[in-house]
């Protein structure tokens, strides 16, 4: 008798393709078809992450909480729960933890594995969603992490039982080598107006004051004069923008700082750059700075969350302290004036990725999670 597939939903906060959602989409395309079925479900956003979901024919609804009243896109999960009948509920986001768990505290059938994809602070998220957490974590059946940092502030911070945790590194869809790398670089710097010569530092992620763009604005005030072909390229969008433009002027680098947008190619993109810099004050394990190390850039980025986990120190990555300004221009000068250090990084970088942190190798561990909330 053939065994009953394990029907898993996904649940997630956003459908803005960022770091989380392309994770989701990996999971999607190597989850086993033969053992399990997955769905989406977001609660945000303009669909764009069930459209692409399409690709792999997963089922999903955008229940587009903040264009319809609450009750409206209650009344839709409702529905898509009873036509999916899920076994497990996997949420990724604070949002989609407390619905996923509302859900499983009325069904009590369905398992429930949460997780986070930043590490906790209190500054960052607030004592409210500490407390929430830890009034609501018994109706996890497991919950996850992706960093050993983020275990440590889950189990220390937010106070939940290290028996219900399980790490889970993020893994990405590691490229292939470009027939001509040179082509793709000339297409992505004549787009934005810039030549062979500028040394362009970028940054893919969404302008959020904990991203730091300001910072790496004002780095390039102090170092423009040092290199002059300096640029900065951002690839996303925010509530931010406008302030990081009004930024820009002010320390005069206007002419220096590109803002591309959001951006659906932005794996593309950052083939255009020399440099991949990241200088967030939070963050889990940040797929847009795999993505980048995948791409065979040297990355500079802060010393938190996951990242000492990815960046080897002077191997595959230079780090420095969070909010360090002095610190940032420091490292940015060391990879700006050596070509040949960049090279060899940027190299370290990419079979860092490929060894360590694939697409496949996480849906596996997921995998193995699932059928443990199943045992459960």
């Amino acid at each position: 008798m053939e065994q009953r597939k394990i029907r898993v939903l996904m649940l997630t906060t956003d459908s803005e393709i960022c770091g989380t959602e392309r994770i989701i989409l990996s999971l999607l395309r190597h989850i086993d078809r033969s053992r399990f079925e997955p769905s989406l479900v977001t609660l945000f956003g303009p669909g764009d992450l069930i459209d692409a979901a399409k690709e792999w024919n997963v089922s999903g609804v955008n229940l587009k909480l903040r264009d319809q009243s609450f009750w409206k896109g209650l009344a839709a999960w409702r529905r898509f729960l009873r036509e999916f009948q899920p076994d497990v509920i996997q949420s990724l986001l604070i949002h989609s933890n407390l619905l996923g768990r509302l859900t499983v505290l009325f069904r009590r059938k369905i398992k429930m594995l949460s997780g986070i994809s930043t590490v906790y602070t209190v500054e960052g998220y607030g004592k409210l969603y500490a407390w929430l957490e830890r009034l609501t974590h018994p109706l996890d059946t497991l919950y996850v992490v992706n960093s050993e940092l983020g275990m440590d502030k889950v189990l220390h911070l937010i106070q939940l039982p290290e028996k219900k945790i399980a790490l889970v590194h993020n893994g990405i869809e590691t490229s292939g080598e470009d027939s001509d790398p040179d082509s793709i670089r000339r297409e992505v710097r004549q787009e934005f107006g810039l030549t062979d010569s500028h040394l362009v530092v970028g940054l893919v992620a969404q302008m959020r004051p904990a991203k730091r763009h300001d910072l790496l604005i004002q780095a390039a005030a102090k170092l423009k004069n040092q290199f002059p072909p300096l640029r900065l390229l951002f690839v996303g969008q925010g509530e931010m923008k406008s302030a990081l433009r009004d930024l820009a002027i002010k320390e005069g680098v206007t002419d220096e700082t590109i803002f591309a947008g959001y951006r659906h190619d932005a794996r593309r993109i950052l083939h255009g750059m020399d440099i991949f810099a990241l200088p967030s004050d939070v963050e889990g394990e940040p797929v847009s700075l795999m993505e980048a190390m995948d791409a065979g850039l040297p990355v500079i980025a802060a010393r938190t969350g996951g990242i000492p986990e990815i960046v080897e120190e002077g191997k595959s990555g230079l780090i420095f302290t969070p909010k360090d300004l002095d610190g940032l221009v420091k490292a940015l000068s060391e990879l700006l004036s050596d070509r040949e250090k960049r090279r060899r990084i940027g190299q370290a970088a990419k079979y860092r990725i490929r060894e360590a942190f694939s697409a496949e190798r996480m849906t596996a561990q997921f995998e193995d999670l699932y059928l443990r909330c199943m045992q459960r």
